[in-house]
C-alpha cells in the first residue's frame, strides 16, 4: 500500500514469506534504481543492512553492480571478496520495475579455490580481470612483486590500480583485440611508489569468439635475466668450441646397412623407406626407449639429398622447457639482458635435417609454435619482429604410441598429422629376438674371442629386454668388465644382477654347458628330457592352460612359453 510518502510495501503475505526465505538474494528497484526492498539473503551476500539502504539509490549503495550506468550481468566480484551471479528480471508491477537476483557462487568455486592455492604458490605474478577490466584474481606472487595488498586490488578496475587509460592498459587492449600481447617489457611505478621492471604476457580469455576477460602473467625482470643467462649458457654448449659464429653441425654416421635386422624392422619395406628418405617429407619414428630411433633417423638423413648438409639432433626432454624455445628458434640482441644475435637450431640445420628427439616431452605451447614454423617454413627468433626463411627437413622421435600420445595431449593432433607424413615404427627387442645374437656379435666385435655360454644365450632369449638394444649393450659391457683375464666365456655370474632378478630365477654356472666336457653332456641331456616330460605332463593335466601350468611349475608364463618353444612342445589336435 502507498501511504502517500512514496514508500510502498511489497503486497501479499505469501509473496513476503517466499521473498524473505529465498536462498537467492533479491532486490526490488524502480525505474530510477531506488531500492524498495531487499531480502535477508541479499543483505547477507552484500554485507549490508536493509535499514541503511532501503529507499536509497542502488548505484550509490552497491556500485559494483553497475558498469557505465547500466546493471551488469553474469558473474560479479564484490568489494567484500564474494563472487556472485546476478540476473535481472523486468517485473513491471506498479512502480516496481526490476527484480535483481543474486546467487553466491562460492560453492561452485570450491575446486577453483584449490587451483588458486596452487597458483598462489608459483613465482610468476598472475592477474585476471573480467571483460570490464575489473580485477577478479591477483595472486600472492604479484602482490609481492608490486608490494601491494591483494584485497586492495581485487575488485578494482585495472585503470585505477595502475593509473592507466583504456588505451594504455595491456589487459584491456588484449580484451578489445582478442589477441595475446607477449614478452612486453614494462617499467612503471605503483601507486605505493615502488619502481618495477617486469616482463609481461597478456592473454585474452575467450568463449565462443567473445572475450570474457584477460589474464596477465608477469615475471620480475631480474628473474628473467637469470633465465636468459641460462639460455645463453645452453646455447654456448651447443656451439662449436672453435668460435661462436660457427654452426653446430653434427655428422650422421649410420646408414641402413648398419642397422641389424633392418628388413624385419621395416617389414620388408626397405625399398619404400629408402625412396621416401630421398624426399623432404617429415618423418615420425615411434619406438620404445633404446630401440635405435636415432640410428634410423641418421640412416634416413644419409639416404636423402640432404646428406651433405648438417644433421642436428636435440633431445626435447633434456632441456628445461623454459629454455627450449630460445635454443630452437634463436635469440636477438636486446631480447633480454646479455642476449646476443644467435642462430637457433632451425637456422643451424638449414639445408639439412633437424632431429627432435622425444617430441612428446615438448610443451604444447611450444608445439604450436613448431607447427607454425613447419607450415610457413620461417622462424622468428625470440625477441625479433622479422621472420627468417628456413629449409629444414624435420625428423621426430617419440617413445609413446602416437594415438596414445595424442589422446593424453602429449602431442597436438594437428602437429601429429604434419609430422607423421612418413611414419616408421621400430619394434621392441622382445619382438625380434632372432636379432639378439646378431646384435651380441656386433657389440662383441672388438672382443672376437669372447663367447656366450649356452645358459646365457637361453637367458637372453627368455628375457623381455625392457631397455631394448641399449640394455643389451649395457649388459654385455658389464659382463666384459667382470671377465677375468684368463676367461673368454660370459657366464651367468658375469651378468648384472638386475637381469637375473627380472628373469625370476638364477641358473647355476655348473649347468652352463657351452664349455662342458663330453662326458657331462649326457647328464645335461637327461635333465632336459626330464624338464620336457615334466612340462608336457603338467600341460596335459591342466588341459594345456599355460597360465595355470606356469603357476604350478613355479615359472613365469613367458618362461614356460620359451621352454615350450625350445623343446618344440605343442598341443596335439
Amino acid at each position: 500500500m502507498n501511504d502517500g510518502s512514496g514508500k510502498v510495501d511489497i503486497p501479499s503475505e505469501l509473496f513476503r514469506c517466499i521473498f524473505n526465505n529465498s536462498n537467492d538474494g533479491i532486490i526490488i528497484i524502480d525505474t530510477l534504481y531506488k531500492i524498495h526492498d531487499i531480502n535477508p539473503k541479499a543483505e547477507e551476500i552484500l554485507g549490508l543492512e536493509k535499514s541503511n539502504i532501503q529507499y536509497e539509490s542502488l548505484k550509490k549503495s552497491v556500485p559494483n553492480l553497475f558498469h557505465k550506468g547500466e546493471l551488469k550481468k553474469g558473474e560479479i566480484n564484490l568489494d567484500n571478496g564474494k563472487s556472485i551471479e546476478m540476473c535481472v528480471k523486468n517485473i513491471g508491477f506498479g512502480i516496481y520495475e526490476k527484480a535483481i537476483f543474486l546467487k553466491e557462487i562460492c560453492e561452485i568455486h570450491i575446486e577453483f579455490e584449490a587451483i588458486k592455492k596452487g597458483i598462489n604458490s608459483i613465482d610468476e605474478g598472475i592477474m585476471l580481470c573480467n571483460e570490464d577490466g575489473n580485477v577478479t584474481f591477483y595472486n600472492e606472487a604479484y602482490a609481492e612483486i608490486e608490494s601491494l595488498v591483494r584485497e586492495d586490488v581485487i575488485g578494482k578496475n585495472v585503470t585505477n590500480v595502475y593509473d592507466l587509460t583504456e588505451e594504455d592498459s595491456l589487459m584491456l587492449k588484449s580484451i578489445k583485440t582478442k589477441k595475446p600481447i607477449l614478452n612486453r617489457y614494462l617499467n612503471y611505478t605503483t601507486y605505493m611508489g615502488k619502481n618495477l621492471n617486469i616482463i609481461c604476457n597478456t592473454y585474452p580469455i575467450k568463449e565462443d569468439g567473445q572475450a570474457l576477460g584477460a589474464i596477465c602473467v608477469t615475471r620480475e625482470y631480474s628473474k628473467v635475466k637469470t633465465l636468459s643467462e641460462k639460455i645463453i649458457e645452453w646455447q654456448k654448449k651447443l656451439y662449436d668450441k672453435k668460435g661462436k659464429n660457427e654452426s653446430v653441425v653434427e655428422s650422421a654416421t649410420y646408414t641402413f646397412e648398419d642397422i641389424i635386422g633392418i628388413e624385419k624392422i621395416l617389414k620388408n619395406n626397405l625399398d619404400w623407406t629408402k625412396k621416401v628418405s630421398k624426399s623432404d617429407h617429415p618423418v615420425l619414428i615411434y619406438g620404445e626407449t633404446g630401440t635405435g630411433k636415432e640410428l634410423m633417423a641418421q640412416s634416413i638423413h644419409n639416404a636423402s639429398k640432404r646428406r651433405e648438409g648438417p644433421f642436428i639432433p636435440i633431445n626435447c626432454a633434456a632441456i628445461p622447457e623454459n629454455l627450449l624455445e630460445g635454443i630452437l628458434f634463436g635469440t636477438v640482441k636486446g631480447a633480454f639482458t646479455e642476449a646476443t644475435d644467435r642462430q637457433g637450431l632451425f637456422e643451424q640445420a638449414n639445408g639439412g635435417t633437424l632431429l627432435l628427439d622425444e617430441l612428446n616431452s615438448m610443451p604444447l605451447g611450444l608445439q604450436a609454435k613448431l607447427l607454425r614454423v613447419i607450415q610457413e617454413k620461417k622462424v622468428r627468433r625470440v625477441g625479433a619482429n622479422k621472420e627468417i626463411p628456413i629449409d629444414v627437413r624435420i625428423i621426430t622421435n617419440i617413445n609413446v604410441e602416437p594415438s596414445i600420445a595424442v589422446k593424453r595431449k602429449l602431442i597436438r593432433e594437428d602437429l601429429f598429422y604434419r609430422l607423421g607424413v612418413v611414419y616408421i615404427k621400430i619394434p621392441p627387442l622382445r619382438e625380434r629376438k632372432e636379432d639378439i645374437l646378431l646384435l651380441t656379435d656386433s657389440f662383441l666385435k672388438e672382443n672376437e674371442n669372447v663367447k656366450l655360454s649356452k645358459a646365457v644365450i637361453d637367458m637372453f632369449m627368455e628375457y623381455d629386454w625392457p631397455g631394448n638394444i641399449r640394455e643389451l649393450k649395457h649388459v654385455l659391457e658389464s659382463a666384459l668388465i667382470m671377465l677375468k683375464e684368463d676367461e673368454n666365456v660370459i657366464k651367468i655370474h658375469h651378468l648384472p644382477i638386475h637381469i637375473k632378478e627380472r628373469i625370476g630365477h638364477e641358473i647355476e654356472d655348473s649347468t652352463e654347458n657351452s664349455t662342458m666336457d663330453e662326458e657331462e653332456k649326457p647328464l645335461v641331456e637327461t635333465m632336459e628330457n626330464v624338464e620336457k616330460e615334466t612340462i608336457v605332463a603338467t600341460l596335459k593335466k591342466n588341459n594345456w592352460n599355460v597360465s595355470k601350468s606356469s603357476r604350478e611349475l613355479g615359472l613365469r608364463r613367458q618362461s614356460l612359453q620359451y621352454r615350450m618353444k625350445k623343446y618344440n612342445i605343442w598341443k596335439m589336435k
